[in-house]
């Protein structure tokens, strides 16, 4: 019965995750639209849960790296400044920008594979690909290091991976 039950509670958080996501892209809060992320939900949320429980995935997050969600998001507004700027540039110029691979340490997150690890590395590197200027492009876990791509070389950018 706690297998049923957790499956059960992560599937419902899952839909109200992804119900919500739906209203906020869709951006129309109608009876249609409500019914819509209903069903979107409904179907993405069995969808995650049954990956899920097939790859037997569990993680956690650890609280501090919850914390990093502020900086990451206020960022944003930075980063797309920084990118129509560069754009804006580009297109005076009549060019095309290049952006550039950049090579870093890794945050000293936990290391391992237990759910606390796994997940607290997955929500870094989740957080670090919101900026619209520069995203993660691939992890080296034995180096200890993070391949990104920036448009305009911006260490910010890159934050919190």
């Amino acid at each position: 019965m706690g297998n049923v039950l957790r499956h059960a509670r992560a599937w419902l958080l899952w839909w109200i995750a992804l119900f919500w996501l739906w209203l906020l892209f869709a951006g129309d809060w109608n009876s249609i639209e409500v019914v819509a992320a209903a069903c979107a939900a409904a179907l993405a949320a069995t969808l995650a849960e049954a990956a899920r429980g097939l790859t037997d995935t569990r993680f956690r997050i650890a609280p501090a790296a919850l914390r990093t969600a502020g900086p990451a998001l206020l960022q944003v507004p930075v980063d797309f400044g920084i990118l129509l700027l560069a754009l804006g540039r580009a297109a005076r110029r009549r060019e095309r920008p290049a952006g550039a691979f950049v090579t870093r340490k890794a945050r000293s997150e936990p290391r391992g594979d237990d759910p606390l690890a796994f997940g607290t590395r997955a929500w870094i590197l989740y957080l670090a690909n919101f900026s619209p200027n520069g995203y993660v492009i691939a992890v080296d876990e034995e180096q200890g290091t993070v391949l990104f791509h920036d448009l305009v070389r911006h260490r910010k950018s890159e934050e919190p991976a």
